[in-house]
């Protein structure tokens, strides 16, 4: 007797009208596939919230220019794109040769209905210094109603 035929005899012969061989993939349960897509649903949902959801902080400040008048002042001017409905504040500070803060100050850009983001509002403000600054820059900017910690 032959491997082939022993084998027959002991488990049985296929018949040509068995199911396929299953390929090892397993189908996903009914509960699965739903939990699966509600799951998506709420990522999704989650990542258009915070995607459309207006910014934390005001976009499109820059900084335009600074002088060094002498050792106690420093004047910086930078551009502000303000808001239609909110106040904006923006911390302005000098910094000598070793980065270090040697003056700082905030300034007030009240909110604009007519805001235009082609123009941004130029403020320039006077910053006095401990010492001589190598610079001065805005260092952020923040909506007035939202509390800074």
């Amino acid at each position: 007797m032959t491997a082939t035929a022993d084998l027959s005899s002991r488990y049985g012969r296929r018949s040509s009208h068995a199911s396929p061989q299953p390929s090892g993939r397993r189908r996903m349960s009914r509960p699965a596939i739903i939990a699966t897509v509600v799951g998506l649903a709420a990522a999704s949902g989650v990542a258009a919230w915070y995607g459309l959801a207006p910014g934390p902080t005001p976009d499109g400040t820059k900084d335009v220019s600074y002088e060094v008048v002498d050792s106690t002042l420093t004047r910086a001017t930078i551009a502000v794109q303000p808001d239609d409905a909110r106040d904006i504040v923006c911390a302005v500070r000098a910094v000598s040769v070793h980065d270090a803060v040697v003056g700082y100050t905030e300034i007030d850009v009240p909110a604009d209905p007519a805001a235009d983001s082609s123009t941004p509002h130029v403020v320039t403000t006077d910053i006095t210094t401990t010492q001589l600054a190598a610079s001065g820059h805005h260092e952020s900017c923040w909506y007035a109603d939202d509390p800074q910690i």
